[in-house]
């Protein structure tokens, strides 16, 4: 590619407002698979060549237009059970990334593209869908069913997936980092508004504690970082006879919780310093406090979507939308209550079918494998043993995505679960996500039992980075 072109494209975006490459594939200076892998190069992100890529349609149902449009987003498959789709700057979405996890109860994968496709592509799609067709193709895709044009950093291949080659990377790779993709500030994750209304109106196994209290009243973690709301609930619980604590963070609400377990938690959605969702997450993964029953309290997330994922994904009891009237609070809190009072004794165990998992993986019996361990999570869905070993068949099996899946619930579930956090950085780095491929390996290297493990580990950073 002349240097001419390259300040030519250079000065155009500049006067524009626009990215490089955007400009470089408008001037048809470049392909747009060159630039894909340039961008996946610089991102730690695998690439995908829009022109050459055919889109199942039904796929854009997973993602509103408008949200689409507005944070320049497209949902590309579903492939593995996971929502890919196409960013123009992943590296700084991770709030885009996280709602569109949270909406849709699936696990994300970014690809990154061209803007400039992208926001024809967006259009292009969503018009082609609302006229009831099936199928969008890009102006260079052959025949064939869908398919994502997957553009992968160098060194590694892809699988199940068309790998466009991309010829001159050096000469673009010689602009500035800073000039290839301008990133776009991401926006602050939205606050509770100041006017809240109450309405008052009538591989190793996990060994899984059990939590007891001391016989006397019921005890409840209340949780919010509003003190009328606070002082409101708290009154309202005192007087039913029930010996009321508060936080009024994320990370106040979860210390005392690991220190004293309480019966209950009214947890606000929107707190300081940890996320309500976050806590709640965290909960649900350490043994020890697991069994305590959590009611999500918020005035942002609405919707059943939003109550749906917060009982599946972070295992809450119950999901309130502020305004709220106090009698239906307490009415919930007493069922809430009395659904969990006997959950440690009355549940079943998951030790079976996960010996039974382990044994048939053990003897080559993939599909049996599978069987035992999805059954055991649909036991104990907060068992990061089970994860583990589920990811582990899945990847015997050749489902590579539906493995990463697994393998991420396992170390959401167990903070520093070193086997896995490995297995998933080799997965990530296979698929080409360099990125959360070193964001990984970063968490094993603090989880490594031992200095030569640690050693092994900087090796593979290295590798990456």
């Amino acid at each position: 590619m002349a240097k001419g072109v390259l300040e030519k494209a250079q000065k155009a975006a500049e006067k524009s407002g626009g990215r490089l490459c955007s400009q470089l594939l408008a001037m048809g200076a470049c392909d747009e698979a060159v630039l894909a892998r340039v961008l996946a190069e610089k991102h730690g992100v695998p690439g995908v060549d829009l022109s050459r890529s055919v889109i199942p349609l039904e796929v854009t149902d997973r993602v509103p237009r408008p949200v689409a449009e507005a944070d320049g987003i497209l949902p590309l498959s579903l492939e593995g059970d996971r929502l890919h789709v196409a960013l123009a700057a992943p590296r700084d979405s991770d709030r885009i990334l996280a709602e569109v996890r949270f909406v849709t109860g699936l696990e994300v994968s970014p690809y990154i593209a061209v803007q400039g496709s992208l926001a024809r592509t967006i259009k292009a799609t969503y018009a082609a869908r609302e006229k009831g067709e099936s199928v969008w193709r890009g102006a260079a895709a052959g025949p064939g069913p869908g398919h994502m044009a997957v553009v992968l950093p160098e060194g590694v291949e892809a699988e199940g997936a068309e790998v466009v080659e991309a010829e001159e990377i050096e000469e673009v790779l010689e602009v500035g980092d800073g000039d290839v993709e301008a990133v776009a500030e991401a926006e602050p994750v939205p606050q509770e508004g100041d006017e809240i209304v109450i309405a008052v109106g009538g591989e190793d196994d996990e060994v899984v504690h059990t939590v007891s209290h001391a016989p006397g009243p019921r005890r409840v973690l209340v949780v919010d970082d509003e003190p009328e709301i606070r002082m409101l609930v708290e009154r309202t619980l005192a007087a039913r006879g029930f010996s009321v604590d508060v936080a009024t963070d994320g990370e106040q609400a979860y210390a005392k919780i690991s220190a004293a377990p309480p019966d209950l938690v009214l947890l606000d959605a929107m707190l300081p310093k940890m996320h309500g969702f976050e806590v709640c997450r965290k909960v649900r993964s350490d043994p020890r406090t697991r069994a305590v029953p959590i009611i999500i309290m918020t005035a942002v997330y609405r919707g059943w979507r939003f109550a749906q994922d917060a009982r599946e994904t972070y295992g809450a009891e119950d999901y309130i939308e502020k305004p709220f009237h106090l009698d239906d609070l307490l009415r919930r809190v007493e069922a809430v209550l009395e659904s969990t009072a006997s959950r440690a004794q009355k549940g079943a165990s998951a030790d079976p079918q996960l010996k039974k998992g382990k044994e048939l993986l053990l003897a080559g019996q993939i599909d049996g494998a599978i069987a035992a361990f999805e059954e055991a999570i649909r036991i104990d869905p907060f068992s990061a043993d089970a994860h583990h070993h589920l990811a582990k068949a899945l990847k015997a099996q050749g489902d590579h995505f539906r493995a990463m899946t697994a393998f991420e619930r396992a170390v959401e579930l167990r903070q520093g679960f070193f086997q896995a956090l490995r297995s998933l950085a080799a997965l990530y780095t296979e698929k080409g996500f360099r990125r959360k491929a070193a964001e990984t390996l970063e968490r094993a290297l603090a989880a490594a039992p031992d200095s030569a493990t640690r050693e092994a580990i900087k090796a593979d950073l290295l590798k990456i980075l």
